[in-house]
């Protein structure tokens, strides 16, 4: 038995019967190296990764392989989702090393810690144009053992390569903000959306920054762009046809077969992306998109205290099983209707197959199958319930890793609070996990290891979003106590990696509490040299130099202010802050805000501003959404 049966991550506890002598990270397994002078081999993976699980069941249960370990290493098993901060370094040192990256990360460590080899997916035998480990960990032994010189002259050459990985820190500059939206268009593919390359991840930064340059410029441009690629998803494999939300990414360039792993990352976020993209366009399947991943989010990964941190992409043995079908199964569920017009909008009788089942994607929009079929998303609706029912039904679903991380769940919380306004869903369940938070935020939503910065980012944009869409006073008091946490911590890391970076996350909550004060945020801003990667901070630039809107709802309790609310928080602008408050609580309002509260008194009203500069009361739902554009 080895070191990680209790273990609180589920990714450690499936190895947790593995006849390898796993450690987790911690000192007894570098002080182990250390005595038996022995290479360290850390394995970095996630409950969440097909060709993670692929490497625990071929590579790592051959026998020779298990032997070569045991005997001349220490092995460390390491959770990226329990340690984001830890895999971040390695997955750096090794890129700068091999120029590979991802999940499984294989590390290998001197006996005192430094990085010297890595990689990803390593087969036990040569295999698929890459080495097999048996014979690297036979090598890598013998060259410890009779020329340790070249193993130790590496990391001093990596610690010098990874000082010189610096970011450009500097005052925001709208010039920055074209430079990295030209890269990007320079980078867009034109056929399928997205960036170009042979895989393809969701690059929800990317959407939301274009957007917002289309919002800035007055060229619908940009946001075409956008709202293209969102489609494209939409229509894609991975998009969950039948339930919703979002798979990691695809293994082509046309969003069509993916790794089937769904994680809460990722749907918090593009449905952040989707929740922007409607409030620009009202386009009806932009609204499709963004309720099914509402609905899959709150039906397959609430679980109660929080939301579940992924589900895996294999199910009963096979990779995307849960996912995929057969011509027969879709006859079989959808009984009664013309399954052959099901077949042919999904792409059954001709899409690529996995395992032997197929993958859906549709392949009709909303004007052909009009052609067919009245109302034909509504229609579309029925056809996905009846398949998620026979799907339910007569299928094992994947495995679910039930850990509540704080910062995915502090993502999903936003979302959900933005996409109730729209939906009607899912605020309760959202303002369960927000009041959880305290001025103490930790790993995991029930306590434990204290909170990287990216916790404490999230959750505080979480608990704004509550304090905006609820207009409830006790959420103040903890928004300016995590202001002052965040500042006091390292949040500079400025690369999407392709979720939001820290730095991205930190800088907008702390525009939104500048905000809230009537302060001018005077910040700079962290760019690292490949304009591709820092959307998010060219968004949260953007919003620097062109100005956050303020839009302050004065209750008068005569039943009109709900609409002037709802309305504010559904108008799009790149960075704004809402706040409804009742004429009696407005004394923490900034002082040029409560001194025009006394116009038009007896009424509810809005104001917005923009700077110090603010509108008169405004009682017409409408002219929020004028002035809004006016000011952007």
């Amino acid at each position: 038995m080895n070191r990680l049966k209790d273990a609180e991550s589920s990714f450690l506890r499936l190895s947790a019967d593995s006849e390898i002598d796993w450690y987790p990270w911690s000192d007894d397994a570098f002080k182990k190296a250390r005595e038996e002078d022995k290479l360290i081999l850390v394995d970095v993976g996630a409950s969440w990764c097909h060709w993670c699980h692929v490497m625990d069941e071929t590579t790592y249960k051959d026998r020779e392989v298990i032997e070569l370990i045991n005997k001349y290493y220490v092995a460390i098993k390491v959770d990226r989702d329990e340690m984001p901060d830890l895999d971040k370094q390695l997955q750096l040192a090794v890129s700068s090393l091999t120029g590979e990256s991802g999940w499984p990360l294989t590390v290998f460590m001197t006996p005192d810690g430094k990085v010297f080899y890595g990689g990803t997916y390593f087969p036990p035998e040569d295999a698929y144009g890459r080495i097999g480990f048996k014979r690297l960990l036979q090598e890598l032994n013998r060259i410890w053992r009779e020329e340790r010189d070249k193993i130790l002259q590496v990391p001093s050459t990596l610690h010098s390569s990874l000082k010189n990985i610096e970011y450009l820190v500097d005052n925001p500059d709208w010039d920055k903000v074209e430079e990295v939206v030209s890269a990007i268009i320079s980078n867009y593919d034109f056929d399928h959306g997205g960036l170009q390359g042979t895989m393809k991840f969701p690059h929800p930064t990317i959407d939301e920054l274009l957007m917002a340059y289309s919002y800035y410029t007055k060229d619908d441009t940009e946001l075409k762009l956008s709202t293209y690629t969102l489609k494209k998803m939409y229509y894609g494999g991975i998009f969950d046809q039948v339930g919703g939300g979002f798979h990691r990414y695809t293994v082509d360039d046309e969003w069509y077969v993916p790794h089937f792993e769904k994680l809460l990352i990722d749907n918090a976020e593009l449905l952040l992306d989707y929740i922007h993209a409607y409030q620009l366009t009202q386009d009806p399947e932009i609204l499709d998109a963004l309720n099914l991943t509402s609905q899959f989010i709150l039906r397959e990964l609430f679980i109660g205290e929080g939301f579940a941190n992924s589900l895996d992409a294999d199910s009963e043995g096979k990779e995307g099983y849960y996912y995929t079908w057969t011509e027969d199964e879709f006859k079989e569920a959808l009984q009664g209707e013309d399954y052959r017009l099901w077949i042919r909008v999904f792409n059954v009788d001709r899409g690529e197959e996995i395992e032997g089942k197929k993958v859906l994607r549709r392949v009709m929009d909303v004007k052909d199958l009009s052609k067919f079929v009245n109302n034909p998303l509504g229609k579309l609706s029925e056809i996905r319930m009846k398949l998620l029912e026979y799907r339910v039904k007569n299928r094992k679903p994947p495995f679910r890793d039930d850990n509540v991380y704080t910062y995915p769940n502090a993502r999903v919380t936003q979302a959900l609070l933005e996409s109730s306004v729209i939906t009607g869903k899912g605020l309760n369940e959202a303002l369960r996990v927000v009041d959880k938070f305290s001025r103490k935020i930790t790993r995991r939503i029930g306590g434990g290891k204290d909170g990287l910065p990216e916790d404490y980012a999230a959750a505080l944009l979480a608990v704004i979003s509550a304090y905006e869409v609820t207009g409830n006073v006790k959420y103040k008091d903890l928004i300016f106590a995590l202001e002052g946490q965040l500042k006091s911590l390292d949040y500079s890391y400025p690369i999407d990696s392709p979720n939001e970076s820290v730095a991205s996350l930190a800088l907008k909550g702390f525009l939104k509490t500048s905000v809230m004060k009537g302060e001018i945020a005077n910040v700079k801003v962290p760019f690292a040299p490949n304009p591709l990667f820092v959307a998010g901070i060219a968004h949260v630039t953007a919003s620097l130099v062109k100005g956050t809107a303020h839009i302050v709802i004065v209750d008068e309790k005569d039943g009109k202010a709900d609409e002037l609310h709802k309305t504010a928080l559904l108008a799009y602008h790149p960075m704004k802050m809402v706040e409804k408050v009742s004429p009696d609580n407005a004394d923490f309002l900034p002082s040029f805000i409560k001194a025009m509260i006394k116009f038009n008194q007896g009424n509810s009203r809005a104001y917005v501003c923009k700077g110090t500069s603010c509108s008169m009361p405004i009682t017409s739902p409408e002219k929020i959404k004028l002035l809004l554009k006016l000011n952007g």
